[in-house]
This record gives C-alpha cells, sequence and structure tokens, in this order.
C-alpha cells in the first residue's frame, strides 16, 4: 500500500514536470529601440530593435510610439535578428518610444525600456554671410525658417563657443531674419539657427556656416587658382618656387601647373599619371620632378620638355639637387638613383622597399633618405653605403638636418628621430600617431613636426617637448617657419594654421579639404600651399622664410633637399 502510495506521489511529479514543460513561454522583452533621437515632424524615420523567444520561435515585435500611436505587428523573424519599422509624427513634443515581440503561439512579452525622442519642426537654412570676418567688426547673418507646419517663428542663432544670440521676435515663416554678430577673438567658429514657434516648440540646429575670424591687419587669401583639372583628392605635391617668382605644383590630375605670381596659369605639362612628387629647381631653372607613370621629368622654365628618365615603379619621392647639380631621388621600385643634368644615371643604390621619403642632401655632400624597410639610409656624394638606421616603422619623412649635422626625420612607429652623423642616436620623441610629415627647424634649433595623432610638436634640440598644439585631424603636412618665427602647416581638418613661436595661433584658414601639401613662404612673405580641394592658395603672410638650417620641407623655396643652398 506504501508502495502503492509513493509510486502515484511520483507519477504526479513526473506529469507535473511534464505539463510545466510543454507551458510556451513568452518571448522577452525586446531591446531598447535605436533610432534618431531627435526627429523631424512629418518626416518618416526607421526605429529597430532585436527580439529573441526561449523556445527559439520566430518572433514579431510592434513599437509603441509614445504619442497614443500603437504600430502594427512586424512580419515573423528569427530570434536576434533586427526588426525595423518606420514611423511619422505628426505633432511636435517629447516622446518614448518601446517596442513589445511575441512569439507565433501569440504569446507577448513585456515592453522594451524607453528610447526618449523629441520631435521638432524642420532645420532653418544654413545661414548665410561672410566666410571670413575680422575680429571686433560686426557682420551679418541671415537665414529662414524651412518648415512647412510653421506660421510664425522667432530665431537664434549660434555663433560657436558656446555663445548663442537671444531669439528674435516672431516673424512669418517665409520671411528671413538677420542678426548681426562681433566675434571678440580669432579663430573658427561654425554659425547655425534654430527656430522655435509661438508655442515655443524648437525645430533641430541648421547645418553650420563655417566662419574664420582674423585680426584687421590679416588681409589672408589673395588669390587662389585651380590646379585640378576635376579631380578634388590627394593633391600632396609641395610648390616650389622658381628664379622668377614662378610657382611650380603637381597635381593629381597628372599636369605640372606654372603659375604666375599673381596667381594667372602661365603653362601646364602633362604627365601620364598623378604627381605626387614635388618639383626641386635647379640654379638654371630647370624644373626636375617624378610621376606615377614612372617617369623623372626635367623640364625647361617655358614648359618645354628636356629629358625625361624611366624607373620600374612610381615617383612619389622628390629630388634633391646637389651642389654640382646631380639629381637624387627614390623610386617605388626600391632604387634611390642620381642622374647627371644630361638625364643619364650616375649611381642607383638598391633599398629594401619602396621609397616615398624625399632625399636631403648634408652638408659634406651625404645624402640621407627614409624607406619603407623602416630604415634611414646615409650614402655617400658617390652612392656608397655609410650606415643604415633601423626604426620600428616605415620612414616616408623626409629628413632636415640641422647645422650641427644631427638628422631628424620621422618614423610609422610615432617618433621623432635625432641620429648623429655616425649613425648614433641622439634622442627620440614618441608621439601617439604616425610621424608621416618631414620636421622643420626654427631659427633658435626648435624642431616642429607633425603627426597623425592631430598634434604638431615643438621639440627642443635637446629632445625635449617644448609645446603641443591639437587640430581637428592628422598632421601630414611639413611646417614652414618664417622669419619672424611664425609656424605654417596644413592638417586633415581641411585647415591651414599659422602659430606663433610660442603656440599662439596667429590665424586658422580653412578650405574645402584636407591639407597635406607643406606650404611654401615666398620671398614677399606670401605662403603657397595646395589642399585637396584643388586648388593652389596664395595667403598673406608675415616674414620671409626663416634662415635657420632647415626652414621647411626640401630646405629652401626651391625644394633643393640640399643644406647651405641659396634661398
Amino acid at each position: 500500500m506504501s508502495e502503492t502510495r509513493s509510486a502515484l506521489i511520483l507519477f504526479s511529479a513526473v506529469l507535473l514536470l511534464m505539463v510545466a514543460s510543454c507551458k510556451n513561454r513568452p518571448p522577452s522583452a525586446p531591446a531598447i529601440p535605436t533610432g534618431p533621437p531627435l526627429c523631424v515632424r512629418g518626416t518618416n524615420y526607421a526605429f529597430s530593435t532585436i527580439a529573441t523567444d526561449p523556445e527559439g520561435d520566430s518572433v514579431a515585435v510592434r513599437f509603441n510610439w509614445g504619442n497614443s500611436d500603437t504600430s502594427d505587428w512586424s512580419a515573423w523573424f528569427a530570434g536576434g535578428d533586427v526588426i525595423a519599422l518606420t514611423h511619422t509624427w505628426p505633432d511636435t513634443g517629447n516622446c518614448q518610444v518601446t517596442a513589445q515581440a511575441r512569439d507565433q503561439k501569440l504569446n507577448t512579452s513585456g515592453w522594451s525600456e524607453a528610447l526618449a525622442i523629441r520631435v521638432g519642426y524642420r532645420a532653418p537654412s544654413v545661414p548665410v554671410g561672410p566666410d571670413s570676418c575680422l575680429k571686433d567688426r560686426a557682420y551679418t547673418f541671415k537665414t529662414i525658417a524651412t518648415d512647412p507646419y510653421i506660421d510664425s517663428v522667432s530665431i537664434r542663432f549660434a555663433w560657436g563657443y558656446n555663445d548663442t544670440s537671444d531669439w528674435s521676435s516672431l516673424v512669418p515663416a517665409s520671411e528671413s531674419v538677420a542678426m548681426d554678430h562681433t566675434w571678440s577673438a580669432i579663430g573658427s567658429n561654425n554659425v547655425a539657427a534654430q527656430a522655435r514657434d509661438r508655442k515655443l516648440n524648437l525645430s533641430g540646429w541648421s547645418d553650420a556656416h563655417a566662419v574664420q575670424v582674423v585680426n584687421a591687419g590679416d588681409t589672408l587669401r589673395l588669390w587662389r587658382t585651380q590646379i585640378k583639372g576635376g579631380v578634388t583628392s590627394s593633391n600632396v605635391s609641395s610648390p616650389a618656387i622658381g628664379p622668377d617668382s614662378t610657382i611650380y605644383v603637381g597635381s593629381q590630375d597628372g599636369n605640372l601647373y606654372a603659375v604666375k605670381k599673381d596667381g594667372a596659369l602661365k603653362w601646364t605639362f602633362t604627365t601620364g599619371g598623378p604627381i605626387r612628387s614635388s618639383p626641386a629647381i635647379a640654379a638654371d631653372g630647370t624644373i626636375y620632378f617624378g610621376s606615377t607613370d614612372f617617369n623623372l621629368y626635367a623640364v625647361r622654365p617655358d614648359g618645354a620638355l628636356k629629358w625625361t628618365y624611366r624607373t620600374h615603379g612610381e615617383i612619389p619621392s622628390s629630388p634633391a639637387i646637389t651642389a654640382d647639380g646631380t639629381i637624387v631621388f627614390g623610386s617605388k621600385d626600391s632604387n634611390i638613383y642620381a642622374l647627371d643634368t644630361a638625364g643619364s644615371v650616375k649611381w642607383a643604390y638598391p633599398g629594401g622597399d619602396f621609397i616615398y621619403s624625399s632625399p636631403a642632401i648634408g652638408p659634406d655632400g651625404s645624402v640621407y633618405v627614409g624607406c619603407y624597410d623602416n630604415y634611414l639610409y646615409a650614402l655617400t656624394a658617390s652612392g656608397a653605403l655609410k650606415w643604415r638606421y633601423l626604426t620600428g616603422g616605415h620612414v616616408h619623412s623626409s629628413p632636415a638636418v640641422a647645422t650641427d649635422g644631427t638628422i631628424y626625420f620621422g618614423s610609422f612607429d610615432g617618433s621623432l628621430y635625432a641620429l648623429n652623423p655616425d649613425s648614433s642616436l641622439k634622442w627620440t620623441v614618441l608621439t601617439s600617431g604616425q610621424v608621416e610629415a618631414s620636421p622643420s627647424i626654427g631659427p633658435d634649433g626648435t624642431i616642429y613636426v607633425g603627426s597623425t595623432d592631430k598634434l604638431l610638436y615643438a621639440v627642443n634640440p635637446s629632445g625635449t617637448i617644448k609645446w603641443r598644439y591639437a587640430t581637428g585631424g592628422g598632421v601630414i603636412s611639413s611646417p614652414a617657419v618664417s622669419s619672424n618665427g611664425t609656424i605654417y602647416f596644413g592638417s586633415d581638418d581641411d585647415t591651414l594654421y599659422a602659430l606663433g613661436s610660442d603656440s599662439t595661433p596667429l590665424y586658422k584658414y580653412p578650405t574645402g579639404s584636407c591639407i597635406e601639401s607643406a606650404p611654401t613662404i615666398g620671398p614677399d612673405g606670401t605662403v603657397y600651399f595646395v589642399g585637396w580641394d584643388g586648388y593652389l592658395y596664395a595667403l598673406k603672410g608675415k616674414g620671409t622664410l626663416a634662415g635657420s638650417s632647415w626652414p621647411k620641407f626640401h630646405h629652401d623655396i626651391g625644394n633643393s633637399g640640399r643644406f647651405g643652398a641659396k634661398r
């Protein structure tokens, strides 16, 4: 009897477990919805979530849009799939968007956590006003409300640096609103506008209008000349200035441009590929430069071809010109070449990999050049190896040589190196990015170099960091230093910077795209540089090129790449 009773109890327990195990469990509450936190009234937006079911059933979801409006159920999806639905809000306000799931047996989950959104009006138009403003002078900016649901609006402007105007009086939505503003500090600013209706419902902020504020004495752009031929990227060739003040620069469109001092085009010379090499000007005015079509070109000052020399690879390296006129350059065929003035090979030295680095000629005629095999090479004037120094990354940087013979260069390992002429290490400065830029040397011996960590570094000759200056993008452009200590350089944040020797910003000149070309400073102080937007710019500067041992990329305004060359 006792045994029978125990058996019945055990059977009942098993039966209850079987019944419980057959009971279908509802899906888990979906993940918090994802979608834009700010939506414009009358515009369709997509929101998504993910739901799962404990039995692995397919799931459907629906959204509560937070305005007493719940969507229909979605189609069936596998658990873990992203499920998206769209919605348009007819009114402005704050809403909480949640999601609910159900399985194929129509068991429903709880509601998810809420995504808070704000439904507002369409943003006003981009403010209209000047691109460049003088400090301490009032300028007018205008905008207009663009949302068809608003009948009358107030407008306010954000001037940059957390400075926002008061609201304007109410005006008809079709009427523009204008306000004046005066900036008390130089720098870059983004001007945007916002609208609100008579019930104080807000729009989003408009797209920004970029404004450069400069000192009243700064004229900035003198001119700009298009050098793109329809191509708007990768313009990295740096300008060289000839004896007659003609500016020469290569372009991604495959042309070498010769531009007069007033910005007028003098002539173009067409090659078979993009020109990333910077031209170098010889004493007789001959222009030497490489192309991705594998050729080194020698072109006369009138634009006529003198000769070409063909290598076995692209030539991104910029030629250096020795005291006797020898042209030294690297190629992606891994060779370092030396040609005479007739275009014949004097010697060739095999490097270990691609050569992007532009050679530098030291006081004793030694050739210093970096290589993608991570070495900096030192060759004699006759092309024999003196030594090579191993870094932890590619050496794209072109060396700079100081008066005492110290060689400064950067590496993709993030370091700025200082080597003695015998190859012994003097010091290194580590950055947080790659040092692709070539260093320059100021009048007091300070070394300036950029990094992809978005900083320009000023380093004392002892190897200690003097200061760092933060930009909004990687600094691959090599600085040019003027006789009054101003440092000019470009950044991938689309801006040319002018800094004082103590890092004080003198001005920031915005362009249409990033700047990786190294600027140069003309004999009259004009600053020339090229942007990826396809223009050669001429800005008014102060001071001529500094009289230091290596004040810019490739040493001098002719880009000779030679220590002691005439500027």
